[in-house]
C-alpha cells in the first residue's frame, strides 16, 4: 500500500494539470479493465467489468496548489491559490495556504522545475516588516535560482503554469504522511482494490473514475455518468480527523487507525439508501465503520447528486488536511479496501 501511495503522491498533479496522475494511472489500470480512457475534459474512466448495474467508484486525482501570477524582471515567481480565492489574504484559507520554507515544484506545459517558497525572514526585514501583522499573495514568492525574467522563460515557466508543495512521502510505522494524500489515498485504494476483485463474483458493472479539478468545485465530477447512466456511485477521498490538540470531539471524533469514515452529510446531503447499505456490509463483515457529519467540506459525489446519481461520501481519516503534511494510517487504507471489494460482492445489488 505505501508503494503505490508513494509513488501517487509523488507524481504532479496541480488542478488543471492531472495528467501525469492519469496517464500513470491509464497504463497501469488499463490492461485490467475492459475499457480504459481520459475524457476530452481530463477525466480518466476504467470500465473494470462485473455483471448488474453499473457503479461508479470515484476518487479525483488533483492536489492543492498554486499558480504563476507574474514573473519579476529579476526571475522569481509571485503566485496565487491554485483552488478558488476565498479571500484576499492567503492565511484567511487557513495557515496551510502560507508555505514559506517548504520545496516548491513548477509544473509547465513540458515538465517541472524545482524551487522553494520563500518570503522576507530575519535580519533583513524593515521595523515596518516586522511589525506586520498580516501577510498578502505579494509577500511570498518562488525562487528557482534563476537571474533574470528571460532566464525563467527559457525553463519554460510562464505566467499560468502551477505550482505544487514537493516533499517526499514518508512513513513512521503504520503512520504515512506528506503531500497530496488529498486525493492520491484514494486512488492507491483503488489501484489495490482492482488487484482483489473477482469479476465473476462482482453484483454491479464497476466503473472507476479519476476526476480533474475537484479541488476548485467539483469540475470534472459534473460530467463522467453523460454516458455510463449508472444509478449510485461511491465517491472517496480523504476525511477530517480529530485525534490532534485543539479539536473539540463534539465537532470532529473522528480517529486515525478506527476505519473509514462514512461522512453523512457536510455541504451536501449524500444517498440515505447507499449509506445504509455501506452501513449493512460493514456490519456483516465484521469491518469498522465511522461516522461524521462535517461543516466546511465536500466531495464529488455532491456534483454527482446535481446529475441525478444516488452519491455517498467514504473518507480516509487524514490529519493536517490541505497541507505537504497530511498524515493518514495504513490500516484505515486496508479497511477501506476490504470495505469495498465486500460492497461490490454484495448481493442483492443496489439498483438490480
Amino acid at each position: 500500500m505505501f508503494d503505490i501511495l508513494k509513488t501517487l503522491c509523488e507524481l504532479p498533479g496541480p488542478v488543471g494539470r492531472e495528467h501525469a496522475v492519469h496517464d500513470f494511472l491509464l497504463d497501469r489500470w488499463g490492461p485490467h479493465a475492459q475499457s480504459a480512457s481520459i475524457t476530452p475534459v481530463g477525466n480518466l474512466i476504467a470500465h473494470i467489468g462485473g455483471e448488474g448495474p453499473a457503479f461508479l467508484i470515484v476518487g479525483h486525482g488533483d492536489e492543492i496548489g498554486f499558480a504563476v501570477k507574474h514573473i519579476s524582471e529579476d526571475g522569481f515567481l509571485y503566485f496565487n491559490t491554485g483552488q478558488r480565492l476565498g479571500t484576499d489574504r492567503p492565511e484567511m484559507r487557513g495557515s496551510y495556504t502560507i508555505p514559506t520554507g517548504q520545496p516548491a515544484l513548477v509544473v509547465t506545459r513540458t515538465g517541472t522545475v524545482e524551487g522553494v517558497f520563500a518570503t522576507l525572514t530575519g535580519h533583513i526585514l524593515s521595523q515596518r516588516q516586522r511589525e506586520a501583522r498580516q501577510l498578502e499573495w505579494n509577500d511570498f514568492w518562488v525562487d528557482i535560482c534563476a537571474g533574470s525574467r528571460e532566464e525563467v522563460l527559457t525553463m519554460g515557466i510562464q505566467v499560468g503554469d502551477r505550482i505544487i508543495w514537493n516533499p517526499p512521502t514518508r512513513r513512521r510505522g503504520k503512520y504515512f504522511y506528506g503531500k497530496a494524500m488529498d486525493n492520491r489515498a484514494a486512488l492507491a485504494v483503488m489501484d489495490v482494490l482492482l488487484e482483489r476483485l473477482d469479476l465473476g463474483k462482482l453484483a454491479y458493472s464497476v466503473y472507476f473514475v479519476s476526476t480533474v479539478q475537484e479541488e476548485i468545485g467539483l469540475i470534472g465530477a459534473h460530467s463522467i455518468n453523460r454516458e455510463i447512466g449508472a444509478k449510485y456511485a461511491i465517491s472517496l477521498d480523504i476525511g477530517l480527523s480529530g485525534d490532534v490538540p485543539g479539536v473539540d470531539q463534539r465537532d470532529v471524533a473522528v480517529k486515525l487507525g478506527a476505519g473509514p469514515t462514512l461522512i453523512h452529510k457536510d455541504l451536501y446531503a449524500y444517498s440515505d439508501v447507499l449509506n445504509g447499505a455501506i452501513i449493512d456490509t460493514a456490519t456483516e463483515a465484521g469491518l469498522p465503520l465511522q461516522h461524521a457529519v462535517f461543516g466546511i467540506f465536500g466531495s464529488d459525489s455532491g456534483a454527482l447528486l446535481r446529475e441525478g446519481v444516488g452519491g455517498s461520501l467514504l473518507g480516509v481519516p487524514t490529519r493536517y488536511t490541505h497541507s505537504p503534511f497530511e498524515m493518514l494510517h495504513e490500516d484505515d487504507l486496508e479497511s477501506t479496501v476490504q470495505l469495498l471489494q465486500r460492497f461490490l460482492e454484495r448481493r442483492p445489488a443496489l439498483g438490480s
